[in-house]
């Protein structure tokens, strides 16, 4: 049995397209909704829907990696897919991936492939390496853009692969994978310290990896993805703040100490050349243009005035 795990918060309409999707393109599995406090109307279909999800709703936000837990606790699947509410689900492609699961035992954890609205791949997002101080250098002192086929970035964004075929990878997005429950039990679940989003999955798939498990894309699994939907509900300095701060907290717990106080002060210099960019006007011409120079400079001072790790 396979069981799919939602973490809904105010996701707007695109988790009843989610659910609707489920229903129409994988009928008869187990879907639980775990509701993060939404304030929206993301829900008010759910008394319509049939069969009826599974609904938890928590009083507060409390996080992405809680509520997964939350989720694949209450449910009764061998195999747990967590999906996001901006996805939508194509034909076939939940039992495509049970069948990876079902068929390869030494496989942990399979994923999906995620095409954007026009059918595009998401190259960059879907499927990447396990992140370096390296690439973590390249992306905030911008030599992205500067130097786009840079070594750095091009091996953490796997520019180049080929995601038509199957294959073993470290750290697909938990917009869509599925793990087996045994393994979540092992693990004890996603970390609830990476909170309240960001690097949760990152840290989930290394402890796989590093446990002897195998991770794979299954390019014949496809699903929608909107992608970034939540973000509009976070000022740009708290996205910022939230996602630097976490992306730290797993430099602390897989490289030490040292390997996260470079990546906190190459975080710091980005934010403050972003500011002064974005304060110039030469963002705006960017390949990212990027957000006001408020918000960098508000996220720069938080990680000046505070030390610890993940702060």
């Amino acid at each position: 049995m396979t069981s799919i795990v939602i973490v809904n918060w105010n996701s707007g309409p695109y988790l009843e397209r989610c659910v609707r999707s489920l229903q129409e393109n994988a009928p008869g599995y187990e879907i639980v909704i775990v509701d993060n406090s939404s304030e929206d109307t993301s829900l008010e279909f759910l008394p319509g829907a049939d069969p009826p999800p599974t609904l938890l709703r928590n009083g507060r936000n409390v996080g992405f990696a809680a509520a997964c837990n939350q989720g694949w606790r209450a449910s009764r699947g061998e195999k747990v897919l967590f999906l996001n509410p901006d996805t939508e689900c194509q034909p076939g492609g939940v039992e495509r991936l049970a069948q990876v699961l079902k068929r390869e035992p030494e496989v942990w954890a399979a994923a999906g492939r995620l095409n954007d609205s026009t059918g595009a791949f998401q190259a960059g997002f879907n499927v990447r390496v396990f992140p370096s101080v390296g690439c973590v250098a390249a992306e905030m002192l911008l030599l992205d853009e500067i130097w786009p086929r840079n070594p750095w970035t091009r091996r953490y964004r796997m520019i180049g692969w080929d995601p038509d075929s199957p294959c073993d990878v470290e750290q697909p997005a938990a917009a869509c994978l599925m793990v087996r429950r045994t393994v979540l039990e092992s693990l004890s679940g996603f970390d609830e310290s990476f909170e309240p989003a960001w690097f949760e999955d990152v840290d989930l798939c290394k402890r796989i990896r590093g446990s002897g498990g195998r991770i794979v894309f299954e390019p014949g699994a496809h699903f929608l993805h909107h992608g970034a939907t939540s973000l509009r509900c976070l000022a740009p300095d708290a996205f910022l703040r939230l996602f630097h701060a976490n992306q730290i907290r797993y430099f602390q717990k897989h490289h030490g100490s040292a390997a996260a106080a470079r990546v906190r002060r190459l975080v710091i210099a980005g934010l403050y050349l972003r500011a002064v960019l974005s304060a110039v006007g030469l963002r705006k011409h960017s390949r990212t243009p990027g957000l006001p120079a408020g918000a960098y400079w508000k996220a720069a001072r938080h990680f000046v005035g505070s030390r610890e790790a993940g702060a």
